[in-house]
C-alpha cells in the first residue's frame, strides 16, 4: 500500500470561464481569491510536520506555482503528471465539448479527438502510480483535475471520466495498492 496526497492547482481565469486548459500553460489567478487563501491555509496545516518520500509536480506553471505556495518549491517536475492534452479543444469550453460529443467524456473518453490518445494519457498516469507504489513513504503531488479523474478511473476499472473535478486547491488523500484498489483517505 502507498499513501498518496494530491493537490489540484489553484484557480485560473480559464477555470472561472469553464475552459479546457489541458497542456496550455495558463497562470493562476493573480491575486488568489479569498477562497483559495482559505484552502491554502487549511492545506498547509494538514501538510505541516509531514515527511514525504517524494514530492512531485506537473511541469505546467499552474501546478508548479501551487506547489510553491504550499512551501514545496523544490518539488520534482514529472511530465507524466501533466494534464491531458485536449488538442484543438484547449481554450474552448466544456459546454462546447459536450455539445459536439454528448456524454462522451463521462462514458467513452477514448473516442474523443483530443491532443493525445486516451491510452497514452492513462499510460502516463500508470507510470506515476508505479512511482508512488515504489516510494518508501507517502507521496505528495501537485497536478490537475482530469489527471486525478483518470487515476480514479483506472483504479476503479470504470469506463468514463467524472465531469466534476476536485475543487481548485483541493487536497485529496488516497491509499493505492498493487492490485489497483484505491481508498479515499
Amino acid at each position: 500500500m502507498a499513501e498518496f496526497w494530491f493537490i489540484r492547482h489553484f484557480r485560473t481565469p480559464w477555470n472561472a470561464q469553464g475552459r479546457l486548459q489541458g497542456q496550455r500553460d495558463i497562470a493562476l489567478d493573480d491575486p488568489l481569491g479569498p477562497q483559495d487563501m482559505t484552502v491554502l491555509a487549511a492545506n498547509r496545516q494538514a501538510l505541516a510536520g509531514r515527511d514525504f518520500a517524494l514530492v512531485l509536480t506537473s511541469p505546467l506553471g499552474r501546478a508548479r506555482r501551487t506547489a510553491e505556495l504550499h512551501g514545496f518549491a523544490t518539488a520534482e517536475p514529472d511530465p507524466d503528471l501533466a494534464e491531458i492534452a485536449f488538442g484543438d479543444w484547449e481554450g474552448r469550453t466544456w459546454a462546447d465539448l459536450e455539445a459536439a460529443h454528448p456524454g462522451a467524456w463521462q462514458s467513452a473518453p477514448h473516442t474523443l479527438p483530443l491532443g493525445e490518445t486516451f491510452a497514452d494519457f492513462t499510460a502516463r498516469i500508470m507510470r506515476v502510480r508505479q512511482r508512488i507504489l515504489a516510494a518508501r513513504g507517502p507521496v505528495l503531488a501537485f497536478g490537475h483535475g482530469a489527471w486525478l479523474g483518470g487515476l480514479r478511473l483506472m483504479l476503479d476499472g470504470g469506463e468514463g471520466m467524472p465531469r466534476q473535478a476536485p475543487g481548485n486547491g483541493e487536497l485529496v488523500r488516497l491509499t493505492l495498492t498493487a492490485d489497483r484498489q484505491v481508498q479515499e483517505g
